[in-house]
């Protein structure tokens, strides 16, 4: 009770030092966000002149779009970038100030607080050729038992994104080679947002309304810290991926989005698998030098989204996702999530909401890289997030609640620890991302 007193404390502190250097900064992002408008990009001719020409660029527009919460890309951050489109060099920042509270029915806890400062930064070798970063600086502090593993990172500078960019031809061809997010994915119960060392193809066709795109990736999966957790005498680890990836905008109105994903682990590691057994999955000799998951994991990952613009301000989403491992029983290989999300916006904020009902079994994915507040593998739940907007202020204050039960009585493991009823909360406010 009073470890609980202490983090309230510092929760209320770091909101107060959040409201102060937020309100205080005075900058504005509201010129990035104003509804309906169009984006315009500056595009210097061929004749390398310092002639600029306005190539105005229409497209669906609706609250959700506009949303930093449910539009995986939102609106502001296109007009962000072409603002410095014609920079060689960009750099795009925000500040994340957030207290995360995780409890078990066995009193095992996990309360950090902390701020980070994440910085986005992109330059141009070549017309074609791009290097991209991210990176955050986290300060935190707080409690985290042995369970929760290295995936929430502490204090320290954490690499989310370092890569090498070519696209040979606008829109169709984009290769990759680096360090590369899975976020694209967005589904946490197949793999959290963490960056895996490869590389990465796209080719694929847009259109007005409709675009078509193959994905394939080869990629050594690792934690936020980069590491592989090989032993000595083990291979390297290897994740596969080839996505087959659809848009259709069914009129000015509505879309809806697919991806259907074929993906392959190879040779993971002992100190993965004895990881992942105190996460769910089904493992042999379970001591960190020799366990060894029983089953190996190649499947399919299903996404479909649908959205409907209602009016300018009202907008609703639809998500079904669906993971099935073939290699795994018909009754400890799938996982489905089902949610909605919803958004208003007011003209100086936008409200957001969002509902998740979801299951995943056993062994569908390796539960050492899929999202502790789901509570990896084995878990029936629900979860409840919203957002509050301000596109004067460039502000967001989140908030996230999770209830993940056991989905089949957990196994204990040798140390005592075991898998329990999970309830995860969190709080944040942070900035939009900005330009220099």
């Amino acid at each position: 009770m009073r470890e609980n007193k202490y983090l309230y404390a510092s929760l209320r502190s770091i909101i107060k030092i959040a409201f102060w250097f937020l309100f205080g900064t005075g900058y504005s992002l509201s010129c990035y966000a104003q509804a309906g408008e169009t984006i315009t990009k500056p595009e210097v001719s061929q004749n390398n002149t310092q002639q600029v020409v306005a190539k105005e660029t229409s497209y669906y527009d609706s609250s959700i779009q506009r949303s930093n919460f449910l539009a995986l890309n939102p609106h502001y951050y296109d007009r962000m970038e072409a603002e410095v489109e014609n920079r060689r060099s960009q750099l795009f920042w925000k500040l994340h100030f957030a207290g995360q509270s995780i409890s078990t029915e066995g009193n095992i806890n996990s309360q950090i607080a902390g701020a980070n400062l994440i910085g986005r930064f992109k330059y141009r070798f070549l017309e074609k050729l791009n290097f991209k970063a991210q990176a955050s600086l986290n300060l935190e502090s707080g409690r985290s038992q042995a369970i929760f593993g290295d995936q929430e990172p502490g204090s320290g500078i954490y690499p989310r994104e370092v890569l090498v960019e070519y696209e040979p031809f606008n829109n169709v061809l984009t290769l990759q080679a680096g360090l590369i997010r899975q976020r694209f994915f967005n589904e946490p119960l197949f793999v959290s947002n963490l960056p895996f060392l490869g590389t990465s193809q796209r080719l694929g066709i847009k259109r007005k309304r409709f675009e078509v795109a193959l994905r394939t990736q080869q990629l050594i999966p690792t934690s936020y810290t980069l590491a592989t957790r090989v032993g000595e005498r083990e291979n390297i680890p290897f994740f596969y991926t080839q996505s087959l990836e659809g848009y259709l905008a069914i009129s000015d109105y509505n879309f809806i989005r697919g991806r259907v994903t074929h993906f392959r682990y190879t040779d993971l590691p002992s100190v993965v698998a004895f990881d992942s057994f105190i996460y769910g999955n089904t493992v042999t000799n379970t001591d960190v030098n020799n366990a060894q998951f029983i089953y190996n994991f190649e499947g399919f990952l299903t996404t479909l989204n649908f959205e409907q613009k209602i009016t300018d301000a009202w907008s609703v989403q639809a998500m079904w996702n669906t993971i099935v491992n073939n290699e795994a029983p018909s009754d400890a290989g799938e996982a489905q999530t089902i949610g909605g999300g919803v958004a208003y916006d007011s003209g100086r904020w936008i409200f957001s909401g969002l509902y998740k009902n979801y299951f995943i079994e056993s062994d569908a994915v390796p539960a050492a890289y899929n999202s502790h507040a789901y509570g990896h593998n084995n878990r029936i739940g629900h979860g409840y997030g919203f957002r509050i907007e301000s596109k004067d202020w460039g502000v967001n204050f989140l908030g996230d609640y999770y209830d993940a039960n056991l989905l089949n009585q957990s196994v204990r493991r040798l140390d005592g620890l075991q898998q329990d009823n999970q309830q995860t909360i969190y709080f944040a406010v942070e900035t939009m991302y900005d330009f220099i």
